[in-house]
């Protein structure tokens, strides 16, 4: 039993929301699970987290919130945001277990379990200084992600934030309308890296504002993207989707 409490903890206190209309408004720290699930095994996965989702919403569980986003190499993240570490103390799934039935709710993780071989649990930042996100830009509407992760040598902390600011203050002279969101790692995190969140409703959608911005910024966009490259030690993109299907946001209290 204490395990599975472990992991209603860890697996539904996480969540990655990453769509915020308002920057300023936006939470700042996030913790995240995720799993690294067999191809295979998705479908079976699948079907799992949304019986998660739907146990929660019959039982009306009000302390668990979670948005779920699925990558395309076969991780699922789950995001929360949190005030402060101790946050990662309380059990947000409250008392689905007596609600649910401890054997019941049992079964459906270890159905998860067998999905897949490894999990990892961490904490990241979002970073409103270096985000971009212009007057009427919203990310409302569009669950696509394009995650950019940009890895350095904890010594070059200090310049990669100065050449990402540059980027954006850049982005912001040229008067660019489409955002981004960057988020730093944290706990958890067995490397030093930023990660620039792109949203779109699409992968067209997100190649075109792209196209856009590269021929708005002109050979000025390049050298000023040439000097964060230059800093990194490795360098991934990735592409994932918003799950709402999987995501789970308890109905608000009257």
């Amino acid at each position: 039993m204490k395990n599975l409490k472990q992991r209603l903890v860890i697996m539904c206190a996480v969540v990655f929301a990453l769509n915020f209309v308002n920057a300023q408004d936006a939470p700042t720290m996030f913790a995240v699970h995720t799993d690294n699930v067999k191809f295979d095994m998705m479908p079976e996965y699948e079907e799992q987290a949304k019986n998660l989702k739907d146990q929660c919403v019959k039982h009306g569980i009000k302390d668990a919130s979670w948005t779920a986003i699925s990558v395309e190499d076969g991780r699922y993240v789950y995001v929360t945001p949190i005030n402060n570490m101790a946050d990662l103390d309380k059990d947000p799934m409250g008392n689905l277990s007596e609600k649910m039935g401890e054997d019941a709710l049992g079964e459906m993780f270890g159905k998860m379990n067998k999905c897949y071989d490894s999990h990892s649990d961490s904490v990241i930042h979002r970073i409103d200084d270096l985000s971009y996100m212009p007057e009427g830009y919203s990310t409302e509407g569009k669950n696509h992600r394009e995650y950019h992760f940009i890895y350095y040598a904890p010594k070059d902390g200090k310049a990669m934030r100065e050449a990402m600011a540059n980027v954006k203050a850049l982005f912001k002279a040229k008067n660019i309308k489409n955002g981004y969101e960057v988020y730093h790692s944290g706990f958890g995190s067995e490397e030093s890296y930023f990660m620039v969140s792109v949203a779109g409703k699409d992968d067209i959608e997100i190649a075109q504002g792209g196209l856009a911005n590269r021929d708005a910024m002109g050979d000025e966009g390049q050298a000023t993207m040439f000097n964060v490259i230059k800093l990194a030690l490795r360098y991934d993109q990735v592409e994932a989707e918003i799950r709402p299907d999987l995501s789970y946001i308890p109905a608000p209290t009257n």
